[in-house]
């Protein structure tokens, strides 16, 4: 049963992989990492995958601007966890939730670049998300 579970996960994340685009990130667990719209981290070590989906929101202030609010970055993921099972997380810059537990993981949001700036737009293929994986369990 074990190995049928082995075999499956290695095609599942080879499926998931095969329509990510082909730069993957390897990340180290407990360390920050860095990724840019539709670019995938494989943690080494661990059943674990994340892509980054797309910003959903971005109202943070701008750095050349005067604001009453932080605002706040909406960042969508895409994750195979440990079991094989493919999620969909939308974590945040500011508000709640800004960190999503896994089968003993969890993720954490730490920035997303660039800042913004009053007046200029940001292309989506700009954006860059630095995360954090850190265990919580021996699951």
């Amino acid at each position: 049963m074990y190995r049928l579970f082995k075999y499956g996960f290695v095609f599942m994340v080879f499926i998931w992989l095969s329509v990510a685009p082909a730069n993957p990130v390897n990340a180290l667990i407990d360390n920050e990492f860095s990724l840019g719209i539709g670019q995938s981290a494989s943690i080494d070590g661990e059943k674990l995958i994340i892509k980054f989906k797309a910003v959903l929101e971005d109202s943070r202030c701008p750095i050349n601007a005067l604001c009453a609010w932080a605002g706040n970055g909406k960042v969508e993921f895409d994750v195979l966890d440990i079991d094989g099972e493919n999620k969909t997380i939308v974590l945040n810059t500011e508000e709640e939730p800004r960190l999503a537990p896994l089968k003993g993981h969890k993720l954490k949001l730490v920035s997303l670049k660039p800042p913004r700036i009053d007046g200029v737009s940001i292309s989506p293929g700009d954006y860059r998300v630095t995360l954090s994986v850190e265990r919580t369990s021996s699951e």
